[in-house]
């Protein structure tokens, strides 16, 4: 380090002050880039194999530069500002290394553009009378940046391929002329102001002129639709007008002139409206026109303080990370920390930039330095403002770290033309009386106060709303870290896996063992989120409610990975489970076996369902279909309750039964027409809450009153979602505008799960139990932790009024009550649904079940009911 950075005895203070911050600026490129160089090691657990190599190019690159740049400007300026170029090393090492890190081949691409960047300033430092050529021939230069610009009008292009065609191609590099300009307009306008300097009595004399020459400027850059060019070039004129015209009318013409142009544009360029919209309301469109600045924020919260390190997170998740989005992309990985870094740099540049101009003799060198602070502090603002929603986006680059050749090449002209500047007047020079104006160091100190506010505003994103944003939807950064440490499994009650995680580190996945559970289970997919079982319990698949020590968590810090998962037990048992999705087969519904008592559910199925290995190719056809496979059915999907309600209604009035014996003498339409879902043979009680006589439930409906049938289904919990660790169907009560259908059980939609949780009132002495389908989770000791219920159980009846109801019901030979109904929904498709449960007289736990048919199919589903409930009672029996 001291061969390519000297520092002797003998050398002068700013010799020695340059090598020094050289030697850190040196060692903060080589931290970045031997933290990049093992992060594919550390990232995937390898050894050297994976060690990432091609970045050294780069970083050679950089040395060989800043090593010449050094000798050179010790050699040629000994009264240069020793500040500048480590200042402009460290910014271009941390860009260099990112742009590397996401893009090698754009990386390649920039070391180039940085080493004809680097000799550029070689030249211009050996030549330092370049600074009176460009006084001198300021009109020239002006016209010729401004033919380069309407050149692109004619021959332009988009390196992407869209877009605008703001770029020139030379060979094979792309150059983009709007970036010179806006020096050569500072160059301009310090040479003109230069020479009107005599006329300051007069001081609206030489705005007139400038003012055209902006405008034309503007007026280019707004036909190509290079907006982020064109608000810098306004603001640079403004700032300069005032920092040497001194009228503080520029004040408050900028904002009204800002807001002019702002509402102009939003009503008449679409991407300006685009871009308008999308800084009022940065959340409104997540997928689409806010994606860039929701990514932005995201990055910038998953860097938190440290950040994940180089290499180690995703902002390749940031759209153009690479360039206009840079900034979020270094929050990310290098974290607040790195961002104070950058934002400190930037500032010190404006404020040396500043000294430079205030030291110096010469009334152009000063205004030439003060335009460029104005350059290097206003884009910078811009684009960081743009990452992180405090200004709308633009699209220009961050100085000397953003990718970008032309960028680069301009930004390093700028450092060559600042420490060219002495104070050594030269010869020719005007160095008539110009007393150093303060209004330049205000201009300075609003942009850094800017700069200040925009960490503020970050460091808000990285602590304070960190785990807000982290926990948004459109952040799928959780799916790249389940590539690369496996979620734990979900098993069945007896420990038999329904999906696991496989594949190689880097390329793990989840694997579906038995694919008919999909819908219950749900999927984890980095493009379409996560559903079911797999959302609910993602903290504890993911680990992360794992209590870890010092050693785990460091590690897990170091290598920026979540702990490994832990394994999530179900109540489901896959034996029935099975027995009940090869009934349900390929008919459309729904099945659920609950125990009436604990409330956990043995059976939950879905048909049809989602093959988890084909879903992103089946996704377009599945997400078209309102009630297709994506949706899970037994807790979704919502039916016409339809004479399925009977049982209840009866059970409320059991009183009626010994009164009436024989039905038909308060229930009058059994003398017209029952209307049953299947024919009884006779029309006791029994018989037509058994075959769902429809007409009959709406007569004893109509008997018991509207207030007491609605306070009935309060009590089942019908207008109410059951509180269960899946989605569920929301329900709420809704007003009755034919009393006769609502007693029909036609306007009353619940779902399989819901009508379960009531059965099971009938089969449990009128307590509704709380549901239950996630027994627990394995912790890092390999113990079973048992997790509470999200609800509590609650009264529907008295244990005498459903044992009364249940033995009504019951078939004596299996100790059974069941009911059968058929129905239609409002689009007229039919339903079918079946619910039997264990009867009082029932010794062994008491069961349920429920199955909805889309379809008039009421013999299927008793078979598939009461196999499933046999299988049931005869386990828990042989127990």
């Amino acid at each position: 380090m001291d061969r390519l950075f000297p520092i002797r005895e003998e050398d002068s203070q700013v010799n020695k002050l340059q090598s020094r911050l050289l030697v850190i600026a040196a060692l903060l490129v080589l931290a970045l880039a031997i933290t990049l160089t093992i992060s594919p090691a550390v990232r995937y657990h390898t050894g050297g194999e994976d060690y990432r190599w091609s970045h050294w190019l780069g970083v050679l690159g950089w040395f060989a530069v800043f090593t010449v740049l050094n000798r050179q400007s010790r050699r040629k300026l000994p009264h240069r500002d020793p500040y500048l170029l480590p200042i402009v090393a460290a910014l271009t090492g941390i860009g260099l290394m990112m742009i590397w890190r996401l893009y090698p081949d754009l990386g390649q691409r920039q070391t180039i553009w940085l080493v004809l960047s680097g000799g550029v300033v070689f030249l211009g430092l050996a030549y330092p009378q370049v600074l009176t050529y460009l006084k001198k021939y300021k009109y020239i230069w002006l016209v010729l940046g401004l033919i380069l610009v309407g050149l692109t009008i004619i021959f332009g292009q988009n390196p992407s391929g869209s877009g605008p065609a703001l770029w020139l191609k030379i060979f094979d590099f792309y150059f983009q002329p709007s970036e010179p300009l806006k020096l050569l307009m500072v160059v301009y306008l310090a040479g003109f102001f230069t020479d009107r300097f005599i006329l300051k009595k007069n001081r609206l004399a030489p705005i007139f002129p400038t003012l055209v020459v902006v405008v034309m400027a503007l007026a280019l850059l707004i036909s190509q639709k290079d907006l982020g060019t064109a608000i810098i070039f306004l603001a640079l004129y403004l700032l300069m007008l005032y920092s040497i015209n001194g009228n503080r009318w520029v004040i408050w013409a900028t904002p009204l002139v800002l807001l002019i142009a702002g509402t102009i544009g939003y009503l008449f360029i679409d991407i300006v409206h685009i871009r308008l919209s999308t800084w009022l309301h940065p959340f409104a469109d997540p997928s689409g026109s806010s994606y860039q600045i929701i990514q932005s924020m995201i990055g910038i919260a998953s860097g938190g303080t440290l950040g994940t390190g180089l290499g180690m997170g995703s902002p390749g998740l940031i759209p153009v990370a690479v360039s206009d989005f840079i900034y979020a992309a270094i929050g990310e990985e290098l974290g607040l920390v790195g961002l104070l870094v950058v934002v400190g740099l930037i500032a010190l540049l404006v404020y040396r930039a500043v000294k430079i101009a205030n030291q110096s003799t010469d009334i152009f060198n000063r205004y030439l330095a003060s335009g460029i602070a104005y350059y290097f502090g206003f884009q910078s603002i811009l684009i960081i403002g743009g990452n992180i929603g405090l200004l709308p986006l633009t699209g220009v680059t961050l100085p000397f770290i953003s990718y970008g050749g032309s960028s680069l090449l301009v930004s390093f002209i700028a450092l060559a033309i600042l420490l060219t500047i002495n104070e050594a007047p030269q010869e020719g020079s005007n160095t008539q009386p110009a007393p150093r104006n303060p209004k330049t160091n205000w201009s300075a100190i609003i942009l850094v106060g800017f700069q200040v506010l925009e960490f503020l505003v970050s460091s808000l994103y990285g602590f304070w709303f960190k785990d807000a944003l982290i926990a948004r939807p459109e952040n799928p950064r959780w799916a790249i870290a389940d590539r690369f440490v496996p979620l734990g499994d979900i098993v069945d009650r007896n420990g038999q896996v329904i999906v696991n995680s496989t594949g190689e580190i880097g390329e793990i996945t989840r694997a579906a063992v038995y694919p008919a559970l999909s819908p219950i289970v749900g999927y984890t997919n980095s493009i379409y989120g996560q559903t079911g079982i797999e959302a609910s319990m993602y903290p504890y698949l993911r680990g992360l409610v794992a209590e870890r020590d010092l050693k785990a968590a460091t590690l897990e810090w170091v290598n920026n990975q979540p702990p490994e998962g832990l394994d999530v037990r179900l109540t489901l048992d896959l034996g029935i489970q099975q027995t009940a999705d090869e009934l349900l087969g390929d008919s459309r519904g729904a099945v659920v076996l609950m125990n009436a008592e604990t409330g956990e559910i043995l059976t939950m199925a879905s048909h049809p369902y989602f093959n988890l290995e084909t879903l992103e190719e089946d996704w377009a056809s599945f997400s078209d279909e309102e009630n297709g496979p994506l949706v899970n059915r037994a807790t979704q999907g919502t039916y016409p309750i339809g004479s399925a309600l009977f049982p209840f209604l009866l059970a409320d009035q059991i009183d009626i039964t010994s009164s009436f014996a024989r039905p038909e003498s308060i229930l009058p339409s059994l003398s017209i027409g029952p209307q049953c879902a299947t024919l009884p043979q006779t029309l006791d009680w029994m018989s037509i809450v058994t075959h769902g006589c429809v007409n009959a439930q709406a007569d004893l409906a109509a008997y018991t009153g509207l207030n007491p049938v609605q306070n009935l289904i309060q009590r089942l919990g019908f207008y109410s979602s059951p509180n269960l660790r899946l989605t569920v169907a929301q329900s709420a009560q809704t007003g009755v505008t034919d009393e006769r259908a609502f007693f029909r059980g036609e306007d009353l939609l619940v779902s399989p799960l819901q009508l379960a949780i009531a059965a099971s009132s009938l089969s449990n002495d009128g307590t509704l139990p709380a549901p239950r389908i996630v027994i627990g989770y394995e912790n890092q000791d390999n113990r079973w932790v048992t997790l509470p219920k999200l609800d509590s159980s609650s009264a529907a009846f008295t244990a005498d009024r459903a044992g009364r109801l249940t033995t009504l019901l019951e078939n004596d030979a299996a100790l059974q009550w069941q009911v059968t109904s058929t129905t239609e929904t409002e689009e007229g498709e039919p339903v079918t649904w079946f619910m039997a449960g264990s009867s009082a007289n029932w010794q062994g736990q008491p069961f349920v079940v429920v199955v909805a048919l889309e379809a008039e199919a009421p013999e299927q589903a008793a078979d598939l009911g009461l196999t499933l409930l046999n299988r049931a009672m005869n386990l828990t029996s042989n127990h």
